[in-house]
C-alpha cells in the first residue's frame, strides 16, 4: 500500500469510529501535534488525540478536500464536520461542555510515514473559527 492511500486509509478507520483499525496505521512512536501547543507522544498520545474529538463531536467525519504526497509526507487537505455534543477538552486541560452547535472546520494535516507506518501527524486549523462556530467567541 503507498502511503497516499495509508493516509485515506486512516481517516476513513476514523469516519467508521474504528479505533482499533484506526489506531493501526500509527507507530507506537508516534508523534502528534496540534494547534494550542499540543505535543502527543505515541499510542497513548494517538489515543488521548481520539478521545477529544470523538468524544466532544460523536457524529464527527472527515471529509477530503485533496491528499497527495511523496517521499514518506502526506498532505490532507480537508473538512472537519460534526456536533458539538461532548466534552471537549482544551490545550490546557479544562473542559469546554458540549453546545449543541455544529462546526465545519476546514484543515491540513501532514502526516509522516516509515515502514508503511504514520510516525508523524501534524495538524493545522484556525482554533478561533472552531470557537466562534461554537459559540464560544464572537
Amino acid at each position: 500500500m503507498d502511503d497516499v492511500q495509508l493516509v485515506r486509509n486512516e481517516f476513513e478507520a476514523w469516519n467508521s469510529r474504528n479505533l482499533d483499525g484506526w489506531l493501526a496505521h500509527y507507530s507506537d512512536k508516534s508523534v502528534f501535534d496540534v494547534p494550542g501547543g499540543v505535543h502527543l507522544e505515541g499510542l497513548d498520545g494517538a489515543h488521548m488525540f481520539w478521545g477529544g474529538y470523538q468524544n466532544g463531536f460523536p457524529d464527527n467525519r472527515v471529509v477530503e478536500r485533496r491528499l497527495f504526497g511523496q517521499n514518506g509526507q502526506v498532505l490532507l487537505e480537508a473538512v472537519f464536520e460534526g456536533t458539538h455534543t461532548g466534552p471537549l477538552p482544551t490545550p490546557d486541560g479544562q473542559m469546554i461542555e458540549a453546545t449543541g452547535k455544529p462546526v465545519r472546520v476546514p484543515f491540513c494535516g501532514l502526516y509522516l510515514v516509515e515502514n508503511g507506518v504514520i510516525t508523524g501527524h501534524t495538524l493545522y486549523f484556525d482554533q478561533l473559527d472552531m470557537l466562534t462556530q461554537l459559540g464560544l467567541m464572537s
